[in-house]
């Protein structure tokens, strides 16, 4: 289970005029694809989190004041959370600015792979 409401927390802080946190769930469909019973995800468990780090260093970088959590899981069922994100900060505009950088930069350069359980088999992304 993802630490959901340890993660908001620790984002936050008496500095913090905002916290946005994010949660990427399973829905129950894709294009083409009905019946989404699950995710399984595969990471290379060595290089995601080293990457992950990279992700959250960089967020850092372009917004000093951010505290920042960026979590990410494996095997994951329909309406569960597959990965988590948040960050706070002084200013509503730069949170949302950092959480949408942090959660776009995982799904694009971690490499985590998923393979999606639907009604008419499994397909691997």
């Amino acid at each position: 289970m993802l630490p959901v409401s340890g993660a908001g927390t620790w984002v936050s802080g008496p500095d913090c005029g905002a916290v946005v946190t994010f949660t990427g769930t399973v829905r129950d469909h894709a294009e083409g694809r009905p019946g989404v019973t699950g995710l399984t995800y595969e990471a290379y468990e060595e290089q995601a989190t080293a990457r992950l780090a990279e992700v959250v260093g960089e967020a850092r970088r372009r917004w000093p004041a951010l505290p920042v959590a960026a979590l990410h899981r494996t095997g994951v069922g329909r309406g569960r959370g597959s990965c988590r994100g948040g960050g706070g900060h002084p200013h509503r505009a730069d949170a949302f600015a950092a959480a949408a950088f942090c959660i776009d930069t995982l799904k694009a350069t971690v490499p985590i792979w998923k393979k999606e359980t639907w009604a008419g088999g499994a397909t691997s992304r």
